[in-house]
């Protein structure tokens, strides 16, 4: 897109396959060319770059989004939606919180289970009021890319051979074949690479330009499973047992997220729902009037690592990683979504400085910046995987973490502690 020229998209623009794969094309000229320039191309529309690509459209920068999946699964697939207060804020700043506002369920304390007996903690007291709020991932995706088509930005669905060129040249090239089987090329000023861990974008970087930190060899997972049921709880539960940590997450009314402590070279095709069911009555049991709800599972049960890796720098040349991209966490303490949110903000805002202001100190610092979040978030992740999950094998470790779940139930120094870590980064 040359500077200057307008772009009036819709969200049901003519020139989007009816399946929703495709092109959101520019109004009524469904024939003009893509554009060729550019100047960001945001790879992934996930929330990372859904919020880098909004909060650059709205700057008056040309943004290109590119996105392997179709339109209508990137707006349905279920993900988690628990998000802390530095995603909410950030969503708050930039105007893309009326959705979040208007559905999402606060929530100010988490419940644990530990010897059938079960605890909450009020982590809103000990932070000054401060709390999460559950809006599940796949409705603040379809807010986004509403957002974003509003801004006036270009969205290519189902693109599949994303290649990206000249990554250290002032103009950074991606090319890609469209969901109708064209080849085409764009170049930018920037790439965005927000498409998670698998993706293309950090792929393209020659091996060895950056660093990477890994935590490995962990001896447990977790079983991940998603079920058409209403959560029987008001709360997220935290059960440790004998046979095991269990964790029931919120989603929404109509289906819930639950988890269960595995061996790391568990097969997920070893877990039938009976199984899954019985473990989770067993795991989660209290000796109080409390009954856990069954539902048909809504995708066969998957076998999530407990490793994390970084990779340092997020920038290589032109191109920048955000999110996923850059990093991976373990699911416990639902750090992920609320990183790549800030991580999309703090991206857009240094490359509008650096394209608006030919100010390139906040590009600079933006891989210090986000490290430092995302370290603290897994400090949070390690602190809580510590505190639930059981080593079977290990009496002494397991006398250590029942002293811990006892503080964490009488002492508030504890609490505050725990509130601090839960809720990071603030």
């Amino acid at each position: 897109m040359l500077p200057g020229e307008a772009l009036a998209v819709t969200r049901s623009a003519p020139g989007s396959a009816p399946d929703g794969h495709g092109a959101l094309q520019p109004g009524a000229s469904a024939s003009r060319p893509r554009p060729r320039r550019v100047g960001v191309v945001v790879i992934g529309a996930g929330v990372a770059g859904l919020v880098a690509a909004v909060v650059l459209a709205r700057r008056g920068i040309d943004t290109l989004v590119l996105e392997a999946a179709s339109r209508a699964r990137v707006e349905s697939r279920p993900r988690a939606g628990l998000l802390g207060p530095a995603a909410v804020d950030a969503l708050e700043r930039n105007g893309l919180a009326d959705g979040l506002r208007a559905e999402g369920a606060p929530h100010h304390n988490c419940e644990l289970r530990h010897r059938r007996r079960a605890f909450v903690v009020e982590y809103d007291r000990h932070a000054g009021g401060r709390h999460h709020v559950v809006y599940p991932q796949q409705e603040l995706v379809a807010d986004l890319v509403a957002a974003y088509l509003a801004a006036g930005g270009v969205i290519e669905f189902g693109v599949t051979d994303v290649m990206l060129d000249a990554l250290t040249s002032d103009h950074p090239a991606v090319s890609f074949v469209t969901a109708d089987g064209q080849r085409q090329t764009v170049e930018s000023r920037f790439i965005a690479g927000c498409d998670g861990h698998h993706g293309v974008s950090r792929g393209s970087i020659p091996e060895g330009a950056l660093r990477h930190i890994r935590q490995r060899d962990s001896a447990w997972a977790w079983l991940a499973v998603l079920a058409a049921v209403a959560p029987s709880t008001d709360k997220i539960i935290y059960g440790v047992s004998p046979r095991g940590f269990a964790g029931h997450m919120l989603r929404d009314h109509r289906t819930s997220r639950f988890y269960l402590q595995v061996e790391a070279t568990a097969d997920a095709a070893d877990w039938s729902a009976e199984r899954i069911w019985e473990e989770l009555h067993a795991r989660l049991a209290v000796d109080a009037d409390w009954q856990l709800a069954e539902g048909p599972l809504l995708e066969p049960p998957n076998v999530i690592a407990m490793d994390s890796v970084f990779y340092e720098p997020m920038r290589f040349g032109r191109l920048i990683l955000a999110g996923d991209a850059a990093r991976r966490v373990p699911p416990a303490a639902a750090k992920g979504a609320g990183l790549a949110i800030v991580d999309g903000e703090t991206l857009a805002l240094a490359v509008a400085a650096a394209l608006h202001d030919a100010d390139e100190r906040p590009l600079n610092a933006y891989s210090e910046v986000c490290l430092g979040r995302a370290w603290l978030a897994q400090e949070a992740s390690t602190k809580l995987l510590q505190l639930v999950n059981v080593e079977l094998a290990d009496p002494f470790a397991r006398r250590l973490q029942d002293v811990r779940l006892d503080r964490l139930r009488t002492s508030p120094v504890a609490a505050a502690e725990f509130a601090d870590h839960y809720l990071s980064p603030r």
